[in-house]
């Protein structure tokens, strides 16, 4: 049978959000012992078991509530109609905590020039899931970005275009001049993200808020810039 912790690693590969259930203490009568182990997947789906019934029921359900929230959770269930929730006739009393195991923050790099050859494994490794985009094959070669997995070779203005949008992603523009950065972030800064950053002179910047105010983005949409 697979490992609970082997199953663990492979979810989290896969970047899907799940939480883990743990029983840290029982008292009395219970069908799991301290240390067992749930593994429970944004749709429902479970890996190992903490005895079935209404109180496995009950862990699945606060699990995909802290999968929602994001905060891990100390919760205690007493197995007795009479005294809790559950309907259980063990007697006993379970407390579990539930951990949620959420995707990395998403770090998307527009442009793979030297900047960002310096910049992408620091942030890789700072715990960011980074991704490379670019237009140019010369630029974009796996052996200047060693440690990076996902380099993206595609038109830049459509694939900002066809981003959707997501509070956990973080943009970087460091494409190739004024009027490529300029046409990516039109497509971007409208979305909602986490954060989006370019750099640039403060005369760049000001020239260009002020080309894409004229081309219909409104002025608040710059304070996420």
């Amino acid at each position: 049978m697979e490992d609970i912790f082997e199953k663990t690693v492979e979810l989290k590969r896969t970047g899907k959000p799940f939480a883990l259930a743990i029983v840290i203490k029982t008292q009395g009568s219970a069908p799991r012992r301290a240390g067992a182990k749930m593994i429970i997947q944004k749709d429902g789906m479970t890996f190992g078991t903490m005895g079935g019934g209404d109180l496995e029921k009950r862990i699945i359900e606060e699990a995909l509530e802290v999968i929602k929230e994001g905060n891990p959770k100390l919760t205690s269930f007493i197995l007795d109609p009479e005294k809790g929730k559950l309907d259980m006739m063990c007697g006993g009393e379970v407390e579990v905590y539930i951990e949620p195991i959420l995707p990395d923050d998403k770090l998307i790099i527009f442009g793979a020039g030297h900047i960002t050859r310096s910049l992408a494994p620091l942030l890789q490794r700072s715990g960011f899931l980074v991704s490379v985009i670019d237009d140019s094959p010369e630029l974009l070669q796996k052996d200047m970005f060693p440690e990076i997995e996902n380099l993206i070779l595609t038109n830049m203005e459509q694939f900002a275009r066809d981003l959707p949008p997501d509070s956990r992603t973080y943009i970087v523009l460091l494409s190739r001049g004024f009027s490529k950065d300029k046409e990516i972030l039109n497509q971007l800064i409208q979305k909602d993200f986490r954060y989006i950053g370019m750099i640039g002179s403060m005369k760049k910047i000001s020239t260009m808020k002020e080309d894409l105010q004229k081309m219909g983005v409104p002025k608040e949409a710059f304070l996420k810039l």
